[in-house]
């Protein structure tokens, strides 16, 4: 396994290069550990756009930042997820993030066990979405009548969805984006979006943020096929 920080704070590289390592041995006991870090987006687009499992952004870095350094990163390591980090943690900050392609959002502002917990998650190659954020959603979310009832929503990812909706919209809610998830399962880029249009409608999710909030409250995330 082989990460990527971008943080332009290097006092944190060594803590965060650590942190990452020991969680990295306890999920993967036999693999190699590999940590590169940066301070800014250009530095990391220096880097070979290969070998790299997983990018970790800070929100705010010098020159390029934000959305458009998630987006220009996201371009450069193109399989690999980037997931942000931020000391920001409104729900529109995370929702814009996570809309814009981000696989997962972690808080900086986190205590070192709500950090390691948030890490294990996202080490595994998962979306890693706050508590508070999921709470919010579900407070301010209108109701639907159209929308799945949390109880089903495991038994329908599992018995209605096809074998390939499903692995679509895994590698979607994982932040992999429609021209990466079209190469890799070999079929069309709108190809690909009929079956996320389809997947969402019948979860009564709007996006890939509301989708992401169903399957996390539902706790059906088991249901999808891995990464």
């Amino acid at each position: 396994m082989h990460v990527l920080l971008i943080d332009d704070h290097e006092i944190v590289w060594d803590g965060t290069r650590h942190l990452l390592q020991r969680l990295a041995a306890e999920l993967e006991p036999d693999a190699a550990f590999g940590f590169d870090a940066a301070r800014d987006v250009p530095s990391a687009c220096a880097l070979p756009s290969q070998g790299v499992d997983l990018v970790l952004l800070d929100y705010h870095l010098p020159g390029l930042s934000g959305l458009a350094a998630l987006q220009a990163v996201k371009a450069h390591f193109e399989s690999a997820p980037v997931c942000l980090q931020s000391a920001e943690t409104t729900p529109q900050r995370v929702r814009e993030v996570i809309e814009a392609g981000a696989a997962g959002f972690v808080p900086k502002s986190y205590r070192l066990d709500e950090m390691e917990a948030a890490l294990r998650v996202v080490l595994r190659h998962r979306v890693y979405l706050p508590a508070e954020f999921l709470l919010a959603d579900a407070a301010t979310r209108p109701a639907a009548a159209e929308v799945l009832p949390r109880e089903e929503t495991a038994r329908f990812l599992e018995l209605e969805l096809s074998p390939r909706q499903r692995q679509v919209l895994a590698l979607a809610v994982r932040g992999v984006p429609i021209k990466l998830i079209s190469r890799r399962l070999g079929i069309a880029e709108g190809t690909v979006k009929v079956h996320l249009s389809m997947v969402y409608r019948a979860l009564g999710a709007r996006n890939r943020t509301d989708a992401l909030c169903r399957l996390f409250e539902s706790q059906a995330t088991a249901a999808l096929p891995p990464p």
